[in-house]
């Protein structure tokens, strides 16, 4: 198994010089940053669909062992109902077509729900049926009603809950499921909580793919205690 980490999305200027070169274009974020990182969160694939050939790249210009996850549209997640009508299964289609030519480099889907979601046992039911069986996939709830030993179970059957950190606690596991998802949203891990977290997945990467996704904004690029930095730092060989 492996552990793929990263940030969500790639394209910041900002991050140069610390983590591109300064003289690097743009078109080449992408390439160096998957030379250096394992994984990367799309992000915008919540906002809009993608085209063929933008997905295609993206194929392209990474390594066979690297890892997207894409975030589910935000039509398909925060809209008032859930899985119920055709116009949304139709979008799923075509959300899911979009993300094609990734082939094995698409690790998960991350469903991630408003805060303003509360717990709906049923809904949820029938946006986990409607995936592809196989697609591997984690769910993130924002609304504490959801957080409850039974919706665990639930999405465990072929998926996991995301485990979304902004405190820097490192807990004694993650989440069950066949994969392992976690959100690092905090702005400062110091070093007894970054020893922590790499002892943590490496620990559950040696039984299930782990995905790890750092900060991507408003923090600088050459922290090793936040953001991209944080995410070169997990990546090291252990402290």
């Amino acid at each position: 198994m492996a552990a793929h980490i990263g940030t969500s999305g790639w394209a910041y200027k900002e991050w140069k010089p610390d983590f591109y070169p300064q003289d690097l274009p743009q078109r080449l974020f992408l390439q160096h940053y998957s030379s250096v990182l394992t994984g990367c969160e799309i992000n915008a694939t919540f906002y809009r669909l993608q085209a063929e050939s933008t997905v295609s790249r993206w194929a392209e210009e990474t390594p066979e062992d690297f890892r997207f996850a894409a975030k589910m549209h935000r039509r398909l997640t925060h809209g008032r109902d859930l899985a119920e009508d055709e116009s949304w299964f139709a979008f799923l289609d075509q959300f899911m077509a979009q993300l094609e030519p990734l082939e094995d480099r698409l690790g998960a889907l991350l469903v991630q729900f408003p805060p303003t979601r509360q717990r709906d046992d049923a809904a949820l039911a029938r946006l986990l049926n409607a995936l592809p069986d196989g697609m591997p996939h984690a769910v993130e709830f924002r609304h504490e009603s959801w957080f409850d030993p039974a919706v665990t179970e639930r999405v465990t059957k072929a998926g996991t809950v995301c485990f979304a950190d902004t405190t820097g606690a490192v807990p004694a596991s993650l989440p069950p499921g066949p994969l392992a998802y976690v959100r690092l949203r905090g702005e400062h891990y110091d070093d007894d909580q970054r020893e922590g977290w790499h002892r943590l997945i490496g620990r559950e990467a040696e039984s299930r793919p782990v995905l790890v996704f750092a900060k991507h904004e408003g923090v600088p690029a050459g922290d090793p205690r936040c953001g991209v930095g944080l995410a070169q730092w997990l990546l090291s060989p252990s402290p």
